[in-house]
This record gives C-alpha cells, sequence and structure tokens, in this order.
C-alpha cells in the first residue's frame, strides 16, 4: 500500500473538538440569520404566539435532557488517559455526540419557533441551547474526572 495514498485522519481529540465546533459556530450563524430576518427584514411567518411558547418549552426540555440524562451517560475519563485515548472510546464517543446533537436539536426548535411566531421566547430557548453547548464543550467533559 502506498503510504503518500492513504488518508490523513485526524486524532480522535482534534477531530470531537471539531465536530463541536461545528455544531456551535452554525446553530450560532441560523440565529444570527433567523434574527436578521425577523428583526430587519420583519419577515415572521404569523403563527399564533401559543406555538412559539410550546417551540420554547419543547427546546428548554431538550436542553434540560441533555445536560442531565444524556450526560450521566457519559464516563469518566482514566487519570491515566489522554483526551486521544478517552475520545477513541466509542462509548465516549457516541454518548458526546449524543448530548450535543439534543443540544443543537433544542437550538434549531428555538430558532424555528422563534421565525415561525417573532415571539422572543423561543430565541431565548436557542440561546440556553448555545449556552449548554458552550458549557458542555469537550475540554469539560474530559477534564471532569480530573477535577
Amino acid at each position: 500500500m502506498n503510504p503518500a495514498a492513504s488518508p490523513i485522519v485526524p486524532a480522535p481529540a482534534r477531530a470531537v473538538r471539531l465536530l463541536h465546533f461545528s455544531l456551535t459556530a452554525s446553530i450560532t450563524l441560523l440565529g444570527a440569520v433567523f434574527i436578521m430576518l425577523v428583526r430587519f427584514q420583519h419577515l415572521a411567518f404569523g403563527m399564533s404566539r401559543d406555538v412559539g411558547l410550546v417551540l420554547a418549552a419543547i427546546g428548554v426540555g431538550l436542553v434540560a435532557v441533555a445536560s442531565t440524562v444524556a450526560r450521566r451517560r457519559i464516563p469518566e475519563r482514566g487519570s491515566d488517559q489522554s483526551p486521544d485515548t478517552f475520545w477513541a472510546n466509542p462509548e465516549a464517543t457516541g454518548a458526546a455526540v449524543l448530548l450535543w446533537a439534543l443540544t443543537e436539536g433544542a437550538g434549531l426548535v428555538g430558532w424555528v419557533g422563534y421565525l415561525l411566531t417573532g415571539v422572543t421566547a423561543p430565541a431565548v430557548a436557542a440561546v440556553s441551547a448555545i449556552g449548554a453547548l458552550l458549557v458542555l464543550r469537550p475540554s469539560r467533559l474530559e477534564g471532569e474526572a480530573s477535577l
């Protein structure tokens, strides 16, 4: 096999950090676009305020489930484990992806609720999801075992 032709595979810790950054950046960018559409272009689909409140509640619920139930599924990193060894474990990586997907979903529900209704409550829920993504970053998840 030609070593020059083999694909370059990033280290697991780097790949996880890149995935987390991509999720956080995309939901933040989506929020910025939706804010510009609703506030500056006055685009709202005129749905009921109640729809916005229901979507905000769903978003907050998803953040709560992610930060409590899904967070507990991530194993602790051993003191002798490097970040790459920790993230190479499919149990840790899978649980972290589930955690971030739930949180990203909460943000998406919130931003869509904001776009559909123009109500601020779903946007607040989406911003809380972004905050949760920032708090639940890979370095924090891998470092909590050593605290």
